[in-house]
């Protein structure tokens, strides 16, 4: 019996792609950017998902913080060298990003999500996630545009050929040219475009279902440190976020946003709210320091 395990992927090649990985990017300061711009703006677009009483336990936030999770999880597998894997976990961000919408298509995602959240219902079939989403007027609009429905299958198609193993070409082998890992120019190039399509996409459907997230509203300015859970989203957001749609797609966004009538609702309430004076924004600001002493205390009396 063995008692040492030999391996032709050890852990010192993936720290050495890992290394080689942060050096390429180091020398590419663009696209290190356009990764973190992109993995930023689908953080923050999840402000924009509301956040209800009726809602707020219901597991409906699940999909798209669990798509947040595999977004990142997918970043460092790639920077390792697992470029397949981090293929494998962009299709879970893309399939979960659409599910987080297809559950809230009526408002009741709070009911609809439970059967799935407890894993009593399996993951709806992509053809039911679009039949669903084609219920949405502004979907129907964006897509006879843009052909948004044909562009996320073609990325879900590059997707399943890793998932799947659709032969050499989409294999670990030949994302590596060996049989351990390395780091690749190509494949990593590949991947960042893939990732980015996949999260560009993923806003515009969000967009799609809540377009008042094309607005951004005065939070700060109105509620200081106490402002609304979900559902809205500041200028500083809308800016980052939009800044990844391209020009003519956002510019239809915005029209979609500007023409809704509960949208400009939504908007005309927040502009014409009073600012939050001086003296309240203070006492918001002692009474969050108090909180974190007192919950400082806590732990130091809990170690």
């Amino acid at each position: 019996m063995l008692d040492k395990l030999t391996l032709s992927n050890n852990h010192s090649k993936i720290e050495e792609t890992y290394s080689a990985s942060l050096a390429y990017l180091e020398s590419h300061p663009d696209l290190y950017r356009a990764i973190a711009t992109h993995i930023m703006a689908y953080r923050e677009i999840g402000d924009l998902i509301p956040q209800t009483p009726e809602n707020f336990w219901s597991g409906h936030f699940f999909p798209y913080s669990e798509a947040l999770y595999e977004l990142e999880n997918s970043y460092e597998l790639a920077l390792q060298g697992f470029y397949n894997y981090a293929f494998i976990a962009l299709r879970s961000v893309l399939e979960l990003g659409l599910l987080g919408v297809y559950f809230a298509v009526h408002d009741t995602e709070y009911i609809d999500v439970r059967p799935w959240i407890i894993s009593k219902k399996r993951t709806p079939r992509r053809q039911d996630i679009f039949t669903r989403l084609r219920k949405m007027e502004t979907f129907r609009a964006f897509d006879s545009r843009f052909g948004l429905e044909k562009r996320i299958l073609k990325i879900f198609d590059v997707l399943d050929g890793f998932v799947h193993t659709r032969g050499y070409r989409y294999s670990s082998s030949a994302l590596t040219l060996a049989n351990f890992n390395q780091f690749s120019e190509k494949s990593l190039r590949l991947y960042c475009n893939t990732m980015f399509g996949v999260v560009a996409n993923l806003m515009i459907i969000i967009l799609l279902k809540y377009p008042v997230g094309m607005q951004g509203l005065p939070l700060d300015e109105k509620f200081g440190l106490n402002g609304p859970i979900g559902g809205f989203l500041r200028e500083g957001q809308v800016r980052l976020i939009t800044s990844l749609i391209d020009p003519e797609e956002r510019e239809f966004l915005q029209k979609l946003s500007d023409e809704d009538p509960t949208v400009q609702s939504i908007v005309e309430y927040f502009t014409n709210l009073p600012d939050i004076t001086d003296e309240e924004l203070q006492r918001q600001i002692m009474e969050f320091d108090n909180f974190l002493k007192m919950n400082s205390r806590s732990d130091e009396d809990a170690g």
